[in-house]
């Protein structure tokens, strides 16, 4: 069951875009949002596609390992447009939709293939954040497939004292899940502590200047790729106010 959690997990491999400059994907995922939620021409939603498709595919990553990380978005967004569609016309709700399954999707292709070191200086170095804000969002990648595996360690143990959380109606098994949640919260507030630690014993100083191994730096590879990415931003903004 384990081997299901894959929630912000980095996956080692090979591939395109795991050689790219951190600083250079965070740019890029974000400036892919801004031009996702900027797209309502259907041909500037279909350049957007076609641009996570060519991501996926240098990724590596298995598109059903991708489908999974992003399930749990998918479903309640799922639940969402088709409570919005009673009050919203059918385009707009599918419009919605396919927005914000690319924007999630890219998320986890970035996170798949970026370490947690490398978000850390990437958000270090590329944007001017503090320490220990980067240090933060650094941590809480790594506990985010932890918490999923803690989950399903406290969902075993559970159903072999004979709870059974794959029957009844969706809200049902939401209802059964809530025991869990005392034990999750105590587990999460234990490897807080330990993390705490060992980041004590290390001597770690929030305010104090870390160096790398291997400074950033942007190469050849990196160049092409923020030329495509100047080439699809320019495609959305033309089709968004030209057409």
């Amino acid at each position: 069951m384990e081997k299901n959690v894959t929630q912000g997990q980095y996956v080692a491999g090979e591939g395109f875009l795991r050689k790219l400059d951190p600083r250079l994907k965070l740019y890029f995922l974000i400036g892919y949002v801004i031009l996702v939620l900027l797209s309502v021409h259907p041909l500037a939603l279909g350049l957007s596609s076609v641009v996570l498709i060519a991501a996926w595919g240098m990724s590596f990553c298995p598109l059903l390992s991708l489908l999974k990380s992003a399930r749990g978005v998918l479903i309640m967004l799922a639940v969402s447009e088709l409570i919005c569609w009673i009050w919203l016309p059918t385009a707009t709700v599918l419009i919605t939709f396919w927005k914000v399954f690319l924007i999630t999707l890219m998320s986890v292709i970035i996170s798949r293939t970026t370490e947690p070191r490398d978000i850390l200086d990437g958000l270090r170095s590329g944007f001017w954040i503090g320490e220990g804000a980067a240090m933060s969002v650094a941590i809480a990648f790594d506990f985010l497939p932890q918490l999923g595996r803690e989950m399903e360690r406290l969902k075993v143990a559970a159903a072999s004292r004979g709870a059974v959380y794959e029957e009844g109606n969706p809200l049902q098994r939401v209802t059964q899940m809530i025991p869990l949640l005392i034990p999750l919260f105590r587990s999460t507030l234990r490897h807080a502590g330990q993390v705490a630690d060992a980041m004590d014993l290390r001597g770690y100083h929030a305010g104090e200047k870390r160096t790398r191994v291997e400074p950033l730096e942007y190469h050849k590879i990196d160049r092409i790729a923020a030329a495509l990415m100047v080439v699809y931003a320019a495609g959305v903004l033309v089709i968004r106010f030209l057409l």
